[in-house]
């Protein structure tokens, strides 16, 4: 049995995008939903690594190449960034204010 409590049996994961947000290709988007509506596709306690086995089951029909973005930030201070993990509400507020504005605004410092 692998590291996840029985719930994968390997050791690792397949690659997955670990946050808060993904970009994904129509296909892999129309093979999910497919697989979701034939109740073939296995949930995991986190999202993202469902996705990534997903991705990882849909890769073996049709070769899926990764990319990553610091545009999808978990720390330090990106003023362009699309996502990120654990926004607190002065955080979320500041967003906003991003928005309202358009112009360019660090807001992910914690």
């Amino acid at each position: 049995m692998g590291s996840y409590g029985g719930e994968w049996p390997e050791d690792i994961y397949p690659p997955y995008a670990n946050g808060p947000g993904y970009v994904i290709s129509g296909g892999i988007a129309k093979f999910v939903v497919s697989q979701h509506a034939n109740q073939s596709l296995r949930l995991f306690k986190m999202e993202d690594v469902s996705m990534g086995l997903w991705v990882e089951k849909f890769n073996y029909t049709m070769p899926v190449r990764y990319s990553h973005s610091w545009k999808f930030c978990q720390y330090g201070c990106l003023e362009n960034y699309y996502t990120a993990h654990y926004q607190s509400p002065r955080q979320m507020l500041c967003l906003w204010d991003k928005l309202v504005r358009g112009r360019p605004s660090c807001c992910n410092y914690r």
